[in-house]
């Protein structure tokens, strides 16, 4: 009876072949496995990765839908004809209250008049959206933050919207905006101070996004603090922006790995926008391996799945209106 001793069935990783020594069956695999993990490890831990990543999505085209487009240029159009028609109605109301100055009775009741119909023009007023160079005294001196971008090629957007980027709590256990959130507001308040811009908040963040804004002495002019995630904060703002009138152009601020997917989410709501990229907690150091750059890169392929999955697939988990 032959004597199978367990040594004898046991395949080694290694085969020694003419002279030298070669891997065996599987072995391939998984030393190949490692190996290239290797690989993507060290290029996940520099900028590389993640640089690549947006450069690539950046060349994808940005097209405004046409038909929400056109939905928001009718809105603005019936908007500033029906402000208008008011202020001519207060502006009619006016005169014949001066005509008859002389009669106590009808200047008491045009005064009631005016007093009604003045409310009504406020309500009614889309300056804020339509006004690029609102009266406002700027001390560019005393701002801080200083990292505005440049708002020469700004000059026709109408608001500047803040995507939020989560929330966290402080030491004392306080509900405050996440680190990506407080960099997307302190560029949020520097473009405002340069360019004389309304803010506009969107996500369930905003609440304390404005608290936030207000501990720096400012203030957003709107808020839309229902959407959960980009597909509802470009839906919902969209909706609110229609309200007041339409904004086809606003400048769109939030971090870098995000701006392709939410620029082409706003597109797709007929808002064109013009990236407005926030600083970056913890950047990316260039080529050599840092903990930091796996943060980043992390991020940008999140983005880059969920920017592939929105266009072949189609959005999920967007509701229609608030």
């Amino acid at each position: 009876m032959p004597n199978h001793s367990p040594c004898k069935s046991y395949r080694p990783v290694f085969l020694k072949s003419q002279g030298g020594w070669a891997l065996h069956g599987f072995s391939k695999v998984v030393v190949g496995g490692l190996l290239l993990g290797s690989v993507a490890a060290f290029l996940a831990s520099t900028s590389f990765l993640s640089d690549f990543i947006l450069d690539r999505m950046l060349e994808i085209p940005v097209v405004v839908n046409p038909i929400a487009a056109a939905t928001h240029q009718n809105l603005k159009s019936e908007a500033i004809a029906d402000a208008k028609q008011k202020i001519d109605v207060i502006d009619s109301a006016q005169a014949v209250t001066s005509k008859h100055k002389a009669s106590k009775k009808t200047d008491v009741t045009q005064s009631s008049d005016l007093e009604l119909m003045s409310p009504l023009v406020d309500e009614s007023s889309i300056a804020h959206v339509l006004d690029s160079s609102p009266d406002k005294a700027l001390d560019l001196v005393a701002t801080s933050p200083h990292f505005a971008l440049d708002s020469s090629n700004h000059a026709e957007a109408q608001a500047i919207v803040v995507l939020g980027g989560g929330l966290t709590r402080d030491q004392h256990g306080v509900i405050i905006p996440n680190s990506f959130t407080q960099l997307r507001l302190l560029q949020a308040i520097s473009q405002h101070r340069a360019t004389g811009l309304p803010i506009f908040l969107t996500g369930v963040e905003s609440p304390y996004m404005q608290k936030f804004l207000k501990s720096h002495g400012e203030s957003a002019q709107w808020l839309e603090a229902r959407s959960m995630n980009t597909c509802e904060n470009a839906r919902f703002s969209a909706l609110l922006l229609q309200t007041l009138g339409g904004a086809p152009r606003v400048e769109l601020v939030t971090d870098v790995w995000h701006i392709p997917r939410a620029r082409w989410l706003f597109a797709m709501n007929g808002i064109e926008t013009v990236a407005v990229p926030a600083l970056l907690p913890g950047d990316p150091t260039p080529w050599w391996p840092d903990v930091r750059n796996l943060t980043h890169t992390r991020r940008a392929v999140h983005e880059l799945i969920a920017f592939t999955r929105d266009r072949l697939f189609g959005v999920v988990g967007c509701r229609e209106i608030p």
